[in-house]
């Protein structure tokens, strides 16, 4: 490893106060009371617009909207009120619990009724909660993530509903408008300057020069855009003020390493590559989207050491499901695998991978490197073990009974799968030697990888759900088949493969932990 490393605005998680402080708005001479009289107020202006609705006929649409930018404006009202992070943290939780009560009991409609199942306004006291307690000290990161959280999603679906003929996609379950995101990433461009340049101006700091100050607008406003696209079911109040903190922090870091065109070339590469994929059709859109994201992350955070484990990963991958591809696709029929990777798939496989990238760009460590590779090997011996796998000439065993079942079952084992899974750890091994020379670090990350595959194939043959077809008895993955809903004879509904994928990673990381003491 280099060994270089970013600075790191969020260092630990206690009681803070602003450094310098923004402008203080000081109610009462006690916080308490001035929290008390903060908290009435909410709730009052919440019951206010349940009235208001009910009066003025609102939709259920309009009046979240309404409720949503309500609460949003007195949320950012509260970085100004408190000097503690200690009142806005038990605001947060108190509201986690009265959200999700209200959504339980289907109480309060004027903030939670939608035309779809929507989990927002429980992510939304949960993403308040998240940034109080990591960005108390960074108030730019916090008052650019509300404006996001408060206007610019709001912006997007208002604009999205008001097309005629929208030009839809789907990139993950909910179904966005071109017209829409358009409206997010210029919303988010303008909220996003705005808010540098306030924020500025209440510290008296200088406001950034425009080389910095563009490329740092563009830059979160794609991340927020993207973040929203791939967002279900309200996700967008938790994904989009996340994304936009962490990818400050990784701007300004880059800034401070003069690395800034380097990332800049990075993303248009990442975008050629995707783009790539989707041509080849390794990847869908959604997945082009998702590996784009993660890329940028990455390869920002860690440079070539983190990104060249991950590019050998998906690249090789790919490769390997398209050999035998006609045969996969019969498979796929069955078992609702193949060779193109959706959104859900890149985070399965990718999710933890970045997650621990993300960690390291906080908490920097040879360690942390390590169990990156880790989870990355766990991935790769997972994948590589069935596409593998599927070339054996005799039928895999069960796991857990060691019984003959059909090629491509989950939880099955073969003597060529097993080869290919520690041929795929030892890769992500190989490459690790590249940059840590050790070979000690080399048969770790082949044994955590192999180990992790093991437990996924013991998940797989326990607690991932398996069907039956009500029309053709076909034994399935999916819980729909032949157009009809399937019977499950087996595990947990709604554990998936791609559940089981984000387990076998985990476990990998573990493992590599475990060993490190």
């Amino acid at each position: 490893m280099s060994g270089k490393r970013r600075f790191c605005f969020w260092n630990k998680i206690e009681s803070v106060t602003f450094s310098p402080m923004l402008l203080r708005l000081q109610l009462f001479q006690n916080e308490w009371v001035t929290f008390a009289a903060f908290f009435g107020m909410i709730l009052i202006l919440i019951a206010l617009s349940e009235i208001l609705r009910s009066r003025l006929r609102w939709t259920t649409e309009s009046s979240r909207k309404f409720v949503h930018i309500l609460v949003g404006v007195c949320l950012l009202f509260s970085l100004f009120l408190f000097q503690s992070n200690t009142q806005p943290i038990i605001l947060a939780i108190i509201f986690i619990f009265i959200n999700g009560a209200a959504l339980k009991m289907d109480r309060f409609a004027a903030m939670h009724a939608t035309r779809r199942k929507s989990f927002g306004t429980v992510y939304f006291p949960v993403a308040y909660l998240i940034l109080v307690l990591g960005w108390w000290d960074n108030p730019t990161a916090l008052v650019v993530a509300l404006l996001l959280l408060t206007f610019a999603d709001t912006v997007a679906t208002v604009v999205g509903e008001s097309v005629h003929t929208p030009d839809k996609y789907v990139v993950w379950q909910d179904t966005k408008s071109v017209q829409g995101s358009i409206a997010m990433f210029l919303m988010s461009i303008a909220l996003i300057s705005g808010g540098i340049i306030f924020v500025s101006q209440c510290l008296g700091d200088p406001i950034p020069a425009p080389k910095f100050l563009i490329p740092k607008v563009l830059f979160i406003a794609f991340l927020a855009t993207a973040a929203e696209a791939a967002s279900s079911r309200g996700s967008d109040n938790l994904s989009v003020p996340l994304i936009t903190v962490i990818g400050l922090d990784l701007f300004d870091s880059l800034a401070a390493s003069n690395e800034i065109s380097l990332l800049l070339v990075w993303i248009l590469a990442a975008l050629i590559m995707s783009f790539t994929a989707t041509y080849f059709k390794s990847l869908t859109n959604g997945g082009a989207l998702g590996a784009t994201v993660m890329g940028i992350f990455i390869f920002g955070i860690g440079g070539l050491e983190f990104l060249i484990p991950m590019s050998a990963f998906f690249i090789l991958s790919s490769i390997l499901s398209r050999l035998g591809k006609k045969r996969k696709i019969e498979r796929k029929h069955h078992f609702g695998k193949g060779a193109q990777r959706d959104i859900v798939q890149v985070f399965a496989n990718g999710g933890i991978p970045m997650l621990l990238a993300i960690w390291y760009l906080y908490a920097p460590s040879q360690e942390l490197y390590i169990i990156y590779l880790a989870s990355l090997a766990a991935a790769t011996a997972d994948t590589w073990g069935t596409e593998i796998g599927f070339f054996s000439r005799k039928l895999p065993r069960s796991f857990t009974t060691f019984k003959q079942i059909p090629t491509g079952s989950s939880g099955g084992v073969s003597i060529v799968g097993t080869l290919g899974s520690i041929l795929g750890a030892a890769a992500i091994g190989g490459i690790s030697y590249l940059f840590l020379e050790d070979v000690q670090v080399l048969i770790l990350l082949t044994a955590a990888g192999f180990g992790a595959s093991l437990i996924d194939s013991f998940l797989g043959a326990t607690v991932q759900a398996n069907f039956e077809c009500t029309e053709c008895h076909e034994l399935t993955e999916l819980d729909r088949h032949c157009g009809l809903r399937a019977n499950k004879v087996r595990g947990i509904r709604g554990f998936t493969n791609d559940t089981v994928n984000l387990f076998c990673t985990l476990s990998g990381a573990a493992i590599a932990l475990a060993a490190m003491g």
